[in-house]
């Protein structure tokens, strides 16, 4: 119901609502990211990561359906796309999909997908992460598909890997577009971004996001992008399978959206 009466309002009027009704969430326009970070807090602290951990055993567990940015979620509920996405990379290649979800948390999306995703030939599901959430991972997360890396070279020696997953992690990286480039430069046949937010006109933008306290207590810098230059490092060999705006919302002139990149046939 929240999500159709949202779709009913348009999108700068939701934004200048939630102006008026709570501090914005993303504020600044910084000229570089170490002076973002100055003006942030950051995201490193333990009590943030046993957050994390703690959402994640509870979804393990079943004490919850899902769980996304550490709130849990009761009844099951895909992203409707990026599950597109990852069927689509599927079935290109025979019902086999092997992912590796960089900055996956403790396999957020797996959990929150794995019921969609059991009728498939193979899965194997890679989360490359922070070396104290890899720990974690290895110590309480690893199941079935689900594996836990601290590099992106880790992993690809352990499992191959067919799909590039960066899911609301891109904004959070000093220098998203070298990893873009790296990773195209890999042998993925699909790589899929999501959740991350495109400046409606103009130049990358970067601001500090505060995170509401209901979630927890941080702020970091985080990018709003250019969607031209941003996909300039898939130009060469790349097509772009589908495009969806995402259900992220922004108190600035941006939007959320996902996208599917997959490589061109030899």
């Amino acid at each position: 119901m929240k999500a159709a009466l949202r779709q009913l309002i348009p999108r700068p009027l939701r934004r200048a609502v939630r102006r008026l009704v709570r501090p914005p969430i993303y504020r600044g326009d910084f000229a570089t990211w170490a002076e973002a970070q100055r003006a942030a807090r950051g995201y490193a602290e333990p009590a943030i990561a046993e957050k994390v951990i703690a959402a994640a055993r509870a979804v393990r567990d079943g004490r919850a359906a899902w769980e996304r940015d550490t709130i849990l979620f009761a009844e099951p509920a895909a992203n409707a796309p990026l599950l597109r996405a990852l069927r689509r990379a599927a079935a290109a290649h025979g019902g086999r999909l092997r992912v590796a979800d960089f900055g996956g948390a403790l396999g957020s999306t797996w959990w929150q997908h794995r019921l969609w995703l059991a009728d498939l030939a193979e899965v194997s599901w890679a989360v490359i992460e922070q070396p104290a959430l890899v720990e974690a991972g290895r110590r309480e997360f690893t199941t079935g598909p689900l594996q836990f890396f601290f590099s992106l070279d880790e992993c690809a020696a352990a499992t191959p890997p067919d799909v590039l997953l960066l899911s609301s992690v891109l904004p959070y990286l000093e220098n998203p577009r070298a990893l873009l480039a790296a990773a195209a430069a890999r042998p993925f046949r699909h790589a899929i971004i999501d959740r991350t937010g495109f400046v409606a006109r103009g130049r990358d933008r970067l601001t500090v996001q505060h995170v509401p306290p209901a979630i927890y207590d941080a702020s970091y810098p985080c990018w709003f992008f250019d969607r031209a230059s941003l996909f300039a490092a898939f130009a060469p060999g790349w097509r772009i399978a589908e495009e969806w705006v995402t259900d992220d919302e922004a108190d600035i002139d941006a939007e959320h959206r996902g996208v599917h990149f997959e490589r061109n046939a030899p």
